[in-house]
């Protein structure tokens, strides 16, 4: 699960015990549902959406812009209450620490399923 946790570390640019025990934490987790297909392939909509999406907060049509196999993915981690609880901490740590998708420029958080009118705002 090192790669999963070492996705999750470029989300942030600081990190601190709490921070990394509940990567790890949530890694273990994953690896006991999930297969290794699945975990790299939720490691690349990690990258792709650049943050790590709270499954349980994605409407319909969110939930409809993901691949087939990332429905996947998100359904398994929605059905696994550890998990979704897990994944619903680690997404509000990495806010509080400063949750960056570019640490380079140092512009602020985007939610990259926020309405038009509000990407643009934060754009």
């Amino acid at each position: 699960m090192e790669p999963f946790i070492a996705t999750l570390n470029r989300l942030a640019p600081v990190h601190d015990e709490e921070l990394s025990e509940g990567y790890t934490r949530y890694a273990n987790m994953l690896a006991g549902f999930l297969a290794p297909e699945q975990v790299a392939s939720y490691m690349q909509m990690i990258g792709r959406l650049q943050g790590l999406p709270v499954f349980e907060d994605l409407t319909p049509e969110q939930m409809a812009d993901l691949s087939p196999e990332e429905q996947a993915i998100a359904t398994s981690v929605m059905a696994n209450e550890m998990a979704s609880m897990e994944n619903r901490r680690v997404a509000a740590l990495l806010t509080q620490r400063g949750y960056n998708p570019d640490p380079a420029t140092n512009t602020p958080l985007v939610d990259p399923y926020a309405p038009d009118d509000v990407l643009a705002a934060q754009a």
